[in-house]
């Protein structure tokens, strides 16, 4: 699921995302559907590392599709998320139509360009349960697991 959920960014983006937008994206994904369903889309065990939510699986997604369905490109300090040679389109993957709302609303909300919708997304997650429980007791360097659930919990505290 994890390289079909990439393959959406990318593809519905038309290759005009960064790694660090995807990243966000796909822990937004898998929020959501903790949120919501009680259950990931992804079998990542998402971690607080260097000030946000990551994964390694999602750096050996991308370097397995490299040069196919997408290749990353690296320009100054930013690494953007291309199509490639083998890419597809979003029908194409045949996503549940559920899925595909969740994933395109992602989208619609935080993609573009510039500083400014990059810092937005940032404060976002940053802002979500799961963040804001660990981010100020730990040091950047530290791999410490988030608790996507807190976000469950949030939600069902809300509606009492």
């Amino acid at each position: 699921m994890l390289e079909n959920i990439i393959k959406y960014f990318v593809y519905a983006t038309k290759g005009y995302i960064t790694k660090t937008q995807l990243i966000k994206f796909l822990y937004l994904a898998d929020l959501y559907s903790v949120k919501w369903t009680g259950e990931q889309l992804t079998d990542l065990d998402w971690c607080y590392y260097h000030y946000g939510p990551w994964n390694e699986g999602i750096d050996i997604a991308l370097n397995k599709m490299n040069g196919k369905e997408i290749y990353q490109e690296s320009q100054g300090d930013t690494i953007f998320i291309k199509l490639g040679v083998g890419s597809g389109n979003v029908d194409e993957l045949e996503l549940p139509l559920a899925l595909k709302l969740i994933l395109d609303n992602i989208r619609r909300e935080w993609a573009g360009s510039g500083q400014d919708k990059l810092n937005q997304l940032l404060e976002y997650v940053y802002s979500t349960a799961p963040m804001v429980e660990v981010k100020d007791s730990y040091q950047p360097e530290e791999k410490v697991r988030l608790n996507l659930y807190k976000e469950r919990e949030k939600l069902i505290s809300e509606l009492g």
